[in-house]
């Protein structure tokens, strides 16, 4: 799991349509793997603290992710770029 850094995985979502793609909340943010897992990058500008991450089922490239302190993201790119959901 390189790339990954030392810590709690807090949440943990697949891809719909390719397994693939895994995404994972942590305090440092959300990282995206694209190999199933074996490599992982951060997803840029992801919300920190996160606490949960999802994957819209019929949109896969929307990813949301929820923050400790109550915020939620929105990644309508597959994780390139996030912004505040209101």
């Amino acid at each position: 799991m390189g790339g990954l850094p030392t810590g709690t995985i807090n949440g943990f979502a697949v891809h719909p349509a390719n397994p693939k793609i895994m995404y994972v909340a942590m305090r440092d943010g959300v990282y995206r793997s694209e190999d199933a897992g074996a490599r992982w990058t951060p997803a840029s500008g992801s919300p920190k603290n996160a606490v949960a991450v999802a994957v819209h089922p019929r949109r896969p490239t929307e990813v949301y992710a929820a923050t400790a302190e109550g915020g939620m993201f929105v990644s309508r790119d597959g994780g390139q770029t996030w912004e505040p959901v209101r």
